[in-house]
């Protein structure tokens, strides 16, 4: 009776331990940032990210001098064409907003012609509505800008 009561009092002291430790708390998605994207600080220069990748080659392939001045040179070209690419295509983004904007603005301006005041009153309450779902919905994705 002895034995049963402290094999008893063991296993569950070993089940007790196992779930104390939350292996769920604290893991990330894969990636640098909280919800696995980068932070600013971490975007490094062309120049920079050149040197990093040269470095790496070198000490996997064993380089010469001039083998890394010429790797060098062509990840520096490759960084640079990138990072020219990153920016035209956040300018493109950003004129593409504007311009979803000024649309929003006319079709809400005769939108408000064709409607009732009582009626208007309705669509900004819908609008809200929708406003506060999407706040929720980004709330519970991780990933999502906050905002």
């Amino acid at each position: 009776m002895k034995k049963l009561l402290i094999s008893t009092i063991l296993f569950s002291g070993l089940i007790t331990a196992g779930f104390a430790q939350d292996t769920t708390v604290g893991k990330r998605p894969t990636g640098r940032g909280q919800y696995g994207q980068r932070s600013v600080q971490e975007i490094k220069s062309p120049e920079e990210r050149a040197k990093m990748s040269t470095d790496a080659l070198e000490k996997k392939l064993n380089l010469s001098k001039e083998q890394k001045e010429e790797v060098y040179a062509l990840n520096l070209e490759r960084a640079e064409k990138i990072e020219k690419l990153r920016k035209s295509e956040m300018e493109i983004r950003k004129s593409q907003m504007e311009k979803r904007k000024e649309i929003m603005s006319e079709s809400q301006k005769k939108m408000n012609k064709i409607l009732t005041q009582e009626q208007q009153k309705i669509m900004e309450d819908m609008k809200q509505k929708a406003k506060e779902r999407m706040k929720q919905r980004s709330e519970h994705r991780p990933g999502m800008r906050k905002g």
